[in-house]
């Protein structure tokens, strides 16, 4: 039996669900606080000029990371999935490196004082850094694991379209 395959499968697996709720975890808290501070920066009478473009970029790709991993949560509990998901990892691990050099340059040394959207409030800047980065180490773990279940699915050269024993048009073989 191949029980060291199977059992190498739940582990990717299991991982994967743990990395893809992490992950969609990480992107509902930062829709919050990036929603938080445009909300206070438009109130405060900031006009969308004045807010920033890196911001509006977080959050634009937080939403779109919290409407994809909706979803991804619950792909690696289906048996036919062998790790499809890795090209959209790929984009979104550019996506968060890049918002988490926008938040660092943003918010990092002095500037976290002084920095808009507005003044002072470096622990929420601060939680936003960090969850960027705990978010963008879950989307390498997930490209790591994700080309580990692809891999081995293309090594172990069988479909999961195919049942053992018949051809593709349906005769045994």
């Amino acid at each position: 039996m191949d029980t060291g395959k199977s059992m190498g499968q739940k582990v990717h697996r299991s991982l994967l669900t743990l990395h893809n709720f992490l992950i969609f975890s990480s992107s509902a808290i930062l829709t919050g606080l990036l929603s938080h501070f445009i909300h206070t920066a438009h109130r405060m009478g900031y006009s969308s000029r004045g807010l920033g473009v890196h911001i509006i970029f977080q959050e634009v790709i937080a939403v779109l990371t919290l409407f994809l991993y909706l979803f991804a949560m619950f792909l690696p509990a289906l048996r036919s999935y062998r790790g499809y998901l890795l090209p959209l990892n790929l984009a979104l691990s550019y996506l968060w490196l890049t918002s988490l050099i926008f938040s660092s340059r943003d918010y990092s040394g002095s500037r976290c004082s002084y920095g808009p959207p507005y003044f002072g409030h470096c622990r929420l800047k601060h939680a936003i850094q960090a969850f960027w980065i705990l978010g963008f180490c879950m989307l390498l773990f997930n490209i790591l694991t994700e080309a580990m279940m692809w891999a081995g699915h293309k090594l172990s050269g069988r479909s999961p379209d195919k049942t053992p024993g018949i051809d593709g048009n349906g005769v045994h073989a």
